[in-house]
């Protein structure tokens, strides 16, 4: 699970939670103001964020940039000093710093149902929640019959389905006299999932039979 932790850039060692942290296994990228926080919530699609004040964050002014941001994941704040602050509504985690031993179990009650929200890939985020892709710094939505095209592929990783199946789940049709709305709608998807859609990595055809959602990208 991806976790933003946002804290001073200056702060000792001891005080620090990247430690605790990467040793509770999690994968850690670092903030130290609420502008760059907002920049790599946009850039990397974290499943949770750790703010740890310690005295000089403004709260106020993370969750101000957090809101911008509208990827609505949960954020735990760190430290007596934030119960004394007007937080706006109660989308913020508040715990004691006292209680920072039970850290990892509050992340793991806040992130429950962000565990299988994203699926992550080498050079794309799929965004399970939201119906959306974001594939280096561009972001792209996805109608509702894109995502449950994508959706039944990545069910089926590196598995064949056939045509007539994807048509049958996606379409609710047994009529395959044409299937050109699905080749279409599998063009759409790679312009928005693979860099360069006409040598797909992700969406492969399998020539006679239908497709395949591929991680093996090597």
């Amino acid at each position: 699970m991806h976790v933003l932790l946002v804290e001073n850039h200056d702060l000792d060692p001891n005080t620090s939670l990247l430690y605790s942290l990467e040793e509770g296994g999690y994968e850690v990228c670092l903030a130290h103001t609420p502008s760059s926080a907002a920049q790599k919530i946009l850039s990397v699609w974290p499943n949770l964020i750790v703010l740890n004040p310690a005295h000089s964050l403004n709260v106020i002014d993370f969750k101000e940039a957090l809101d911008k941001t509208e990827l609505g994941v949960p954020c735990i704040v760190v430290g007596v000093e934030t119960q004394n602050q007007a937080i706006p509504d109660n989308s913020l985690i508040l715990i004691d710093s006292g209680q920072v031993q039970d850290l990892d179990q509050r992340i793991q009650e806040a992130a429950v149902n962000q565990k299988d929200r994203f699926l992550r890939l080498p050079t794309l985020i799929i965004d399970f929640q939201k119906q959306t892709i974001l594939r280096g710094q561009d972001q792209f939505s996805l109608t509702p019959k894109e995502f449950k095209l994508l959706k039944i592929l990545v069910d089926h990783t590196n598995q064949i389905l056939k045509r007539k199946t994807i048509m049958k789940e996606v379409w609710e049709t047994d009529y395959m006299g044409d299937t050109r709305t699905l080749d279409v709608h599998i063009r759409w998807l790679r312009e928005k999932i693979e860099d360069n859609p006409s040598k797909p990595k992700y969406l492969i055809t399998v020539r006679g039979v239908g497709y395949r959602f591929s991680t093996d990208c090597s």
